[in-house]
């Protein structure tokens, strides 16, 4: 994958921004070591984020989708194509997540099987429930 692929997106961050909202992304997943995210994703220092790393490590999603998966603290997260040639990521429920990668990752030791189950599903309009990563 290439460093000036991945550009976060305003849906899926609890600042202002236009347009419908997404999952919200935990603060960990695009915090620099000098800052946090500031609520412009053109301009953000995306390759120094936990989410660039995430996506240069993802994997393709064995269905032939077109996005891209990683794992870290537990939560799913999909990266897809934007439409600018920029990819965008967001926390996604693990029962969403194609078995084979989750049988991967559980194998691996990336995730367990008490993550699997307290990330396993949302209500729709819970958009904040990946936020409680951030305590952890």
């Amino acid at each position: 994958m290439s460093n000036s692929e991945y550009r976060g997106s305003t849906k899926h961050k609890a600042r202002p921004g236009r347009g419908r909202k997404g999952t919200f992304c935990p603060e960990w997943t695009h915090a620099t070591p000098d800052a946090g995210f500031k609520a412009d994703p053109i301009k953000h220092r995306w390759d120094k984020t936990a989410a660039h790393a995430m996506f240069e490590a993802s994997l393709p999603d064995p269905t032939g989708s077109g996005k891209r998966y990683a794992t870290r603290n537990g939560i799913a997260f999909v990266a897809q194509e934007t439409g600018d040639g920029t990819w965008h990521g967001y926390p996604e429920p693990w029962n969403k997540v194609p078995v084979e990668l989750k049988d991967r990752w559980v194998d691996e030791g990336k995730v367990t099987f008490v993550a699997l189950k307290r990330y396993k599903d949302f209500p729709r309009d819970n958009l904040k429930w990946a936020f409680d990563s951030d305590a952890d």
